[in-house]
Formats: structure tokens, sequence, C-alpha cells
């Protein structure tokens, strides 16, 4: 899941796996063993994937299925509903 998760997020920041490695201060060759799922980082490395895709380490290995910025948009989504629905209730009270 980890090699999946990887090359995902990867993706997403429109990165290559040379850029990535760089900011990991990781060889090239060790990030791709990674995304192919023939080697895996330790847990520091695994801490500093997640801070630099900014998910969590649960969700790098398949036991969150959202990411934290995905929740933190449905949140704010939430928290902005509930204040429409209350705006709303202000200008259409209920009888």
């Amino acid at each position: 899941m980890l090699d999946k998760q990887l090359r995902k997020l990867r993706h997403q920041k429109k990165l290559t796996q040379q850029q990535v490695a760089d900011c990991l201060h990781v060889s090239t060759s060790t990030y791709g063993l990674w995304e192919q799922g023939r080697n895996e980082p330790d847990i520091e490395t695994l801490k500093k994937l997640a801070d630099f895709f900014d998910v969590t380490i649960d969700y790098l290995v398949g036991r969150e299925t959202t990411s934290s910025t995905q929740q933190k948009i449905i949140q704010e989504t939430a928290e902005t509903l509930k204040k429409l629905s209350e705006n709303l209730e202000k200008f259409f009270p209920e009888e």
C-alpha cells in the first residue's frame, strides 16, 4: 500500500522521484525502490514522508482513507454548512 500511496501523492504534487528524493536527502534509487514496493523506509523516514506530503503515517500505509488535507476540507465544509443552516433559520424561522 505504501508504494501506491507514495506514487499517488508524488503525482498529485507533480514531482519527479528525484525531486522527492532530494528533499528527503535519499538517493533517487532508494526512493524508487519504495515506490516499487521492493523496499520500505524506516520509521524516521516515514515521518519525513508524511510531513513532506502533509498526510499521516496511517494514510501512507493505508490505515486511513482520507488524508489530513481532505479531513480539513471535510471539517471546514461541515462548519460552513452549519453556519449556513443557522443563518437560514434566522431568515426563515420555523413556525
